[in-house]
């Protein structure tokens, strides 16, 4: 049995379709030559020639690495196969020469997946709600007035700067896109600061941070940076009329917006929110996960010296049919020959 583990390209999508992955609509089949390119890494995990198991990881701000899209076949599950595929994407994410952050974001109810970033070292960072809806009308205050938009980038820095970039402020963790929220620093920030609406009330206290994005549908993303969210009159204003205006572009338009269980706590009984199963992010530094190898390396060398082991057992075994084969052939040509 041959086994090998590389890099994927747009070639191997035959034998990713011919994978039984137990998935009924599986967006990586019509996505896998944009998947496999640019800053996406996607690796296969080959057993005699045929696709067992797939992970990879996507690089974002050239400093931050999210592994994802595990697949294992059905057929081969139970195997270790996926903790080996996803243990490899982080290997190579590691050897990335700018990456500092290292992590992946899981649904909650996917106790498989964290199960495995368990094992290769991937500790729980926050639990985020995506919150969505395709209008926030019923939240707004009659008396509420919409809030002032800043267009001048380097208000919108400051903004950044006296939020996420204060040490002393309690949220950690900013929403990049959907589904990828990282740790913050000054490198995420950079690039998008002209491409986000930000929008601050009548005091200059409270800001809210909006942008369209398309992840399967179109989304627009609500960043508030903090807890008192029902506490603010004219937020949901500002924020209902950029979505009705993303709406007239786009009339399936509806807001994604990461909440803490704090957060999602706060929302009152009647909100007009889904709050689908939340999601994990895991994930640590390079400089982390490097210190920790150093105490790892004995564990995955005695785990490389076991599945060794265990390959030279089966090499024995299929040896001694072998031979247990030649010596019955050796009897039978034996007996033939005595008989003549």
């Amino acid at each position: 049995m041959s086994k090998e583990i590389r890099r994927l390209t747009q070639d191997d999508l035959a034998y990713y379709q011919n994978m039984q992955t137990g998935l009924d609509d599986d967006y990586m089949l019509w996505a896998f030559h944009r998947i496999i390119s640019g800053p996406n890494h996607l690796f296969g995990l080959f057993v005699s020639d045929e696709l067992v198991a797939l992970s990879g990881f996507t690089v974002f701000k050239d400093h931050y690495a999210m592994l994802g899209r595990l697949r294992t076949d059905e057929r081969y599950r139970k195997n270790g196969y996926g903790t080996e595929i996803v243990r490899y994407s982080l290997e190579q994410a590691l050897l990335h020469p700018d990456v500092k952050w290292i992590g992946a974001n899981t649904e909650q109810h996917n106790k498989a997946s964290q199960a495995v970033l368990k094992k290769v070292g991937l500790p729980p960072v926050t639990l985020l709600y995506a919150a969505q809806t395709d209008s926030v009308s019923s939240l707004i205050k009659d008396d509420s007035t919409h809030w002032a938009e800043i267009t001048d980038i380097s208000e919108k820095a400051d903004w950044i700067r006296r939020t996420y970039l204060d040490p002393s402020f309690d949220k950690k963790v900013f929403p990049l896109e959907a589904y990828y929220p990282f740790p913050v620093s000054e490198e995420l920030f950079e690039g998008s600061l002209d491409d986000w609406h930000f929008y601050e009330n009548a005091d200059k206290s409270r800001c809210v941070i909006l942008w369209e994005e398309f992840k399967g549908m179109n989304y627009l993303h609500v960043v508030y940076p903090w807890h008192d969210f029902m506490e603010q009159p004219g937020l949901f204003r500002t924020i209902q009329k950029n979505l009705k205006a993303a709406q007239q572009k786009d009339r399936d338009t509806v807001i994604w917006w990461d909440l803490s269980e704090r957060e999602a706590a706060l929302l009152p009984t009647d909100h007009p929110f889904d709050l689908p199963s939340p999601w994990i992010l895991h994930g640590l530094s390079k400089e982390a996960l490097l210190s920790d190898d150093v105490s790892e390396s004995f564990e995955r060398a005695n785990t490389l010296i076991q599945d060794v082991e265990k390959e030279l057992q089966d090499l024995e075994q299929i040896i001694e049919k072998e031979t247990e084969t030649l010596d019955a052939l050796e009897n039978q040509l034996h007996d033939h020959t005595n008989k003549e």
